[in-house]
């Protein structure tokens, strides 16, 4: 009787053991799928690509998209650290350009190119549609940052292409009496400014501190945004930061140009339209410039073009308040970044297949409907994308280029240092001769250290 009771235990026992790994084998739950980890800045170019989850998700069912969207600072400090740490939270890693020095420098990044040796060619047709200026200001690096000579390397593909383009006022375009006034003052229409010129005397027109009206709302914040808009001025003007193309591209021995006649005459016109400008300047950053814009009562400013997808967007439409140029002259910012895959996922072949899905021309397309600035050319083709209020003047401004933002090693100084200077010429503390003078002075001998410290890590 005891030796069926264990004969029957035991039945029981390899019954259950069965049964256990036969679901085990066949569990499809959300918890054995790979999961793909993406960091980046809660703007609209992540939503838009929140939006695509699901259907990416249905077209790969063995992929769960887990996006950590975030403001920018904790986005840039949480991928910081998780690079630094070597802990691998994010798999992907969203992040502007300035960031593309140290992630290839200390070595954070995997090359997308030796991840997708298996997709087929037809896959990566795409990347003859790439903006070809934009994608070597974003995605491209030394091949060796210790022998420039060596060349550059394709590090990743843009995820977007943004520019700063000129966001003008409508009806205080299309106003009768301003146009009339105009016509009166200047003896010629008014019309969008094609130079710095015709800028300076529209912003001068329309401030009307009685009626509280202003010409233009700059942003003269720190944290990168003073900088980034002066950029627009330094270059307007014939100017550089330093002898160079590309805005990655910093060596300790790159000669500096900020202390330069061209440089000058920028910063002298730049504090010329201080009697026109609405807004505490010094807190103005692209969030509350576009909060300026919205009030109706300023004419112009010079905008980011990732800001205004979210200030257009209503549920009926566009606000139409508000029309698009390229800014004066002939050149334009290049700026966006790349889609950086952490050299300690656990799963980056298969990061790298996401990432070349989002490139292809469909969804390049689906998303900008959605508020991403695409880096694909033929994507501003699209009727509906054409339709989006900026939208040809983000175009005209990726095809043209021509200013590349600081980028290399020595950005953060840069932008720093230039930001004070600059403060103190808007604030009557220093003329542009002397701010320029210092600024140059300061960012050698500091780029000195940097370059110096670069060596020893090595």
């Amino acid at each position: 009787m005891k030796t069926w009771k264990i004969i029957g235990l035991f039945t029981i026992t390899i019954t259950f053991i069965f049964v256990f790994l036969n679901y085990s084998c066949n569990d499809n739950s959300k918890d054995k799928k790979i999961t793909i980890s993406i960091i980046g800045e809660n703007s609209s170019t992540l939503q838009a690509m929140m939006d695509l989850k699901v259907a990416y998700e249905a077209e790969n069912p063995s992929i769960n998209l887990d996006f950590k969207p975030n403001k920018f600072e904790d986005a840039l400090t949480k991928s910081n650290q998780d690079f630094a740490n070597g802990t691998g939270l994010y798999d992907i890693v969203i992040q502007y350009n300035f960031t593309l020095s140290p992630s290839v420098r200390n070595g954070y990044v995997y090359l997308i190119n030796d991840l997708s040796s298996s997709i087929p060619k037809e896959k990566k047709q795409f990347e003859s549609d790439i903006f070809p200026d934009l994608w070597k200001e974003v995605g491209y690096y030394y091949k060796d940052a210790a022998n420039p000579t060596a060349g550059s390397m394709m590090v990743s593909y843009p995820y977007v292409g943004i520019s700063m383009v000129l966001m003008y006022n409508k009806p205080m375009y299309t106003d009768v009496n301003n146009q009339a006034a105009y016509l009166k003052k200047y003896g010629k229409s008014l019309e969008l400014p094609t130079t710095w010129e015709e800028l300076y005397k529209q912003a001068e027109f329309f401030t009307n501190k009685d009626k509280k009206t202003y010409g233009i709302c700059m942003e003269g914040a720190g944290g990168g945004f003073l900088t980034a808009e002066w950029t627009n001025f330094l270059y307007g003007f014939g100017g550089k930061y330093m002898d160079k193309s590309v805005g990655w591209q910093s060596e300790e021995n790159t000669n500096l140009l900020i202390n330069s006649p061209e440089a000058l005459n920028a910063l002298t016109y730049y504090k010329s339209l201080k009697p026109f400008n609405s807004g505490t300047y010094a807190d103005v950053d692209q969030f509350r410039q576009m909060q300026i814009m919205k009030e109706g009562k300023t004419a112009i400013a010079i905008a980011w073009t990732d800001m205004l997808y979210q200030t257009l967007k209503t549920e009926k439409g566009f606000d139409t308040t508000f029309g698009f140029t390229v800014i004066p002259g002939n050149r334009s910012i290049l700026c966006g970044g790349a889609y950086f895959i952490n050299n300690q996922s656990k799963h980056p072949k298969q990061a790298a297949a996401y990432i070349i899905d989002q490139m292809q021309q469909k969804n390049q397309i689906d998303l900008a409907r959605k508020g991403l600035c695409s880096p694909l050319r033929t994507v501003y083709d699209d009727s509906i994308v054409k339709s989006i209020p900026y939208s040809n003047a983000l175009h005209q401004s990726l095809k043209r280029g021509g200013i590349g933002l600081e980028a290399g090693p020595d950005a953060d100084v840069i932008s720093e240092v230039i930001t004070t200077y600059i403060q103190k010429v808007w604030n009557n503390e220093m003329t542009p001769s002397l701010a320029l003078t210092n600024a140059q002075t300061e960012i050698g001998t500091k780029r000195k250290e940097i370059f110096k410290s670069l060596v020893q890590k090595k």
